[in-house]
């Protein structure tokens, strides 16, 4: 079962940090964990799953959240996003740097901080079919989780939207067969205009049907010959 992001959050304001957890946890994130500076935070790094970070700019110790922004986009593949009470030129100038996924000003709304967090993943899953990473972070009931590309079992159009099947449940996420078919590992196979399948969950096929489990993928006179060749190698 996929899980919502886990989310480490770094600030060094205690209230404010407990109101961004409670806004974060209502909606139905998980916490990886918080920290007031970058050494507790670099150590939840290592020893917690963190799906997103967001960061106070101005935190305590001489490594503040623009170095601690570029420790992770040198080491950890995850988007992440500043706060911070100053909006000065020369703070925007030197956390622009970093390529932040976005920036919020305090005070800010719960509104605010929910928005910041769905542009950011956009933008990143988008930087991600760039570089062909095996996972996506798609919005489902509200909530943002991090779907292994791999646990896919087919892909279905719907118009301007792909319906994702996977073994617990099925996403819906907005771009073409054409797009998505860029960015997916070698086990999945066009068989149809309307479908792509994960060949490691294919239980049956025939010159014109795939099955999965109970679930019947046609396969057109277009795509035949080549689903057949690697079916059959």
């Amino acid at each position: 079962m996929e899980k919502s992001l886990q989310i480490l959050v770094i600030e060094d304001e205690f209230i404010t940090q407990k109101t961004i957890i409670n806004q974060l946890t209502e909606i139905g994130y998980r916490i990886s964990g918080t920290a007031m500076s970058s050494d507790e935070a670099i150590e939840i790094l290592e020893n917690e799953i963190v799906n997103f970070a967001i960061l106070d700019i101005n935190i305590k110790g001489k490594k503040n959240g623009i170095w601690l922004a570029n420790y992770i986009k040198e080491n950890y593949s995850i988007p992440y996003i500043y706060l911070t009470a100053y909006s000065d030129d020369d703070t925007i100038t030197k956390a622009l740097k970093t390529d932040p996924y976005a920036y919020l000003v305090k005070p800010f709304q719960k509104t605010d901080l929910l928005t910041s967090i769905e542009i950011s993943v956009q933008i990143f899953n988008k930087i991600n079919q760039q570089i062909k990473e095996n996972f996506l972070i798609i919005k489902h009931l509200e909530v943002y989780k991090k779907i292994n590309l791999n646990s896919i079992r087919f892909i279905e159009s719907d118009k301007n939207y792909l319906i994702l099947n996977s073994s617990d449940t099925n996403y819906r996420y907005r771009a073409t067969i054409t797009e998505f078919t860029k960015q997916l590992p070698h086990c999945f196979i066009q068989t149809h205009k309307g479908f792509i399948v994960n060949i490691n969950f294919i239980t049956a096929f025939s010159n014109t049907l795939i099955e999965i489990e109970n679930n019947k993928i046609p396969i057109s006179k277009t795509h035949k010959d080549n689903v057949l060749r690697i079916l059959t190698q």
